[in-house]
């Protein structure tokens, strides 16, 4: 069985690195872009697809269709990169999951030393679920019992962000805690991100910074 590990295959830096908004096709006819490029291109397309198209049909009733359609790509391109729906449902999973991780840890190392690190972890997280709410319900919302390795890379997630919550807590405050508690934690911070999310109040949710800092720094009290 194939390990599963929140990193991509997808190159860090290029033309299309994260952060630039992909356009919908490339130029028809003979537009020079070399064909590595043109592939890199196609297979962004089909994650931020797929993500798009989870949230609105859910699960259930995605299709190989939907998502070739939503990323401007015929079916048959859609198998050229991926076996089938659930490989580039998770595909898309661990991308997102990596560039979650990544704002948070990029927000940590650059926040003014007299700050706290879990507050500007917990804020930058928001920003990116406010920001992107395709995501948001991506990473939040369970899988089917049939969608096993994306129920895996979710588990691997909230052990990684727990990981982090533990690393950005004041030591002198947060003390020992039952096992699993900080998993628990993120795992029902996630359902609440969601939640808000399918209730169109995605941008609300970065007002919500200092209320989960208070619950996250102190578990104990929280649980």
């Amino acid at each position: 069985m194939t390990e599963l590990r929140l990193i991509t295959s997808e190159p860090e830096d290029g033309p299309f690195s994260a952060g630039t908004p992909l356009p919908r096709r490339l130029p028809a006819g003979r537009h020079g872009i070399p064909a590595n490029l043109v592939v890199e291109h196609q297979r962004r397309r089909l994650l931020a697809a797929m993500a798009e198209m989870l949230a609105e049909h859910g699960y259930a009733n995605v299709t190989t269709t939907d998502v070739s359609e939503a990323a401007s790509v015929s079916t048959s391109t859609f198998y050229k990169h991926f076996g089938n729906l659930w490989d580039c449902a998770l595909a898309a999973y661990v991308s997102t999951a990596d560039r979650l991780c990544e704002e948070i840890e990029t927000a940590c190392a650059a926040r003014d030393p007299r700050s706290e690190p879990l507050t500007a972890g917990i804020e930058a997280a928001l920003a990116f679920f406010s920001a992107e709410p395709d995501a948001a319900q991506l990473l939040s919302t369970q899988a089917p019992l049939e969608a096993s390795a994306i129920a895996a890379a979710r588990r691997i997630l909230i052990s990684r962000l727990a990981a982090m919550l533990r690393r950005g807590r004041d030591p002198e405050e947060a003390g020992p805690q039952p096992p699993g508690l900080d998993e628990r934690l993120i795992d029902a911070t996630l359902a609440f991100v969601g939640a808000r999310v399918s209730a169109g109040e995605a941008e609300t949710l970065v007002t919500l910074g200092p209320e989960l800092a208070a619950i996250l720094a102190r578990p104990r009290q929280a649980a």
